[in-house]
């Protein structure tokens, strides 16, 4: 990548760190009013929360997506480096989150501990490696986007790779939510639908190296 590029890729990189410690420090603080004993499922707290505390946390977390959409559109030049860079910004504030937490509490104790994600617009719960690779893919998918760009073959998206985006998009969110309203019942999650999180995976993925090859071909 040209310097220029880099210099935008350590600054979102350096937001999403600082960001993914703010976002540890307020479940720190939420965990240790909520959950004195340990954060774990059943979430038995979560249904009876103050409602005002629920809609604050959904606010909150509303908010620090705009700020990532903020910074994705300072940080790019056109309107495709703004999107990934956005998707830089999430990835690296994601593992930033978890890696404080473990360096803070210790948890979560493994890539397969159960957290819970998201509220809006249910609670969002899965094993931490689900987040975690979505995260990764983001950050390597901004490296590569940028680097074709530097080498004078711009990266492209036509309205099917838009829409295989949305869908694939949709369809892991399902897998987080599907259980959304037995959990803010306090109910255990069932298994998580690994299946259905690798189904939207690949959709994205497969979008990404159609687009990358389009790239390559100068087309």
């Amino acid at each position: 990548m040209k310097k220029d590029s880099i210099h935008r890729f350590v600054w979102v990189c350096i937001f999403g760190v600082t960001m993914g410690f703010f976002e540890a420090a307020v479940v720190i603080y939420l965990r240790k009013i909520f959950y004195p004993d340990g954060f774990r499922f059943p979430l038995a707290v979560l249904g009876n929360m103050d409602s005002l505390i629920l809609a604050v946390e959904a606010g909150r977390e509303f908010m620090s997506i705009v700020m990532l959409v903020a910074v994705g559109v300072l940080a790019g030049r056109r309107s495709l480096e703004r999107f990934f860079f956005f998707l830089c910004g999430f990835g690296v504030w994601d593992v930033l989150y978890y890696v404080f937490l473990y360096m803070i509490l210790g948890w979560p104790e493994s890539l397969a501990t159960w957290d819970l994600l998201f509220f809006i617009p249910l609670p969002w719960a899965g094993p931490v490696w689900a987040p975690v690779a979505i995260s990764l893919l983001f950050i390597a998918g901004t490296v590569i986007v940028l680097y074709q760009e530097d080498q004078g073959r711009p990266f492209r998206l036509t309205p099917v790779d838009w829409i295989a985006i949305v869908a694939a998009t949709l369809v892991i969110i399902v897998s987080f939510t599907l259980d959304g309203p037995k959990v803010m019942q306090g109910a255990m999650p069932q298994p998580y639908l690994w299946w259905l999180w690798a189904l939207g995976m690949v959709i994205w993925s497969g979008m990404f190296l159609r687009a990358l090859r389009r790239s390559n071909q100068g087309y």
